[in-house]
């Protein structure tokens, strides 16, 4: 027995492939790292971009409160289109709650250029992203990232048709 101990010890033909795979461990998390939050930055850009253009849409229609428009918008925000279906955005499993909050500015000064009662459109949303890789990461020791939360809102002045 003693010999055989002898030559495990002095060999080291396995050396390299040791190495390689106690480095490998680190790197392949990394990898998964960048590529979850590279992940979550681009859905946060869709979500911004999806506010912006329902935002933008309502401040054109001439009724911002009308229910329709709303339905518009909120497929605007959801998928860039305005008929119904098309491909989501992101993928956050469930269809965000769009709030549109129209206020009324009081114009009557004639500060501004346009009607006495300036209507101001406002749109948020607060939209859930499901991290994948979130679990893996907490059988490593780590904390479990779980779901993160975007709320994202844009303010526009409304002009009608």
């Amino acid at each position: 027995m003693m010999g055989f101990l002898n030559r495990l010890t002095g060999d080291d033909r396995g050396g390299a492939i040791a190495e390689f795979m106690l480095g490998l461990i680190p790197l392949v998390l990394a990898f998964a790292l960048i590529f979850e939050f590279g992940r979550a930055f681009w859905s946060h850009q869709a979500v911004i971009k999806g506010v912006r253009d329902a935002t933008r849409y309502l401040t054109r229609v001439e009724d911002p409160a009308d229910p329709a428009a709303q339905a518009i918008a909120q497929r605007l925000l959801l998928t860039g289109q305005q008929a119904p279906g098309g491909v989501a955005r992101w993928s956050s499993g469930s269809e965000p709650p769009m709030e549109v909050l129209v206020t009324e500015f009081a114009n009557a000064g004639g500060t501004f250029r346009g009607p006495a009662t300036i209507q101001i459109v406002n749109v948020a949303a607060n939209v859930e992203l499901q991290l994948p890789l979130s679990n893996v990461f907490a059988l490593f020791g780590g904390s479990a990232l779980g779901v993160i939360t975007y709320s994202v809102s844009d303010t526009a002045r409304h002009y009608g048709k």
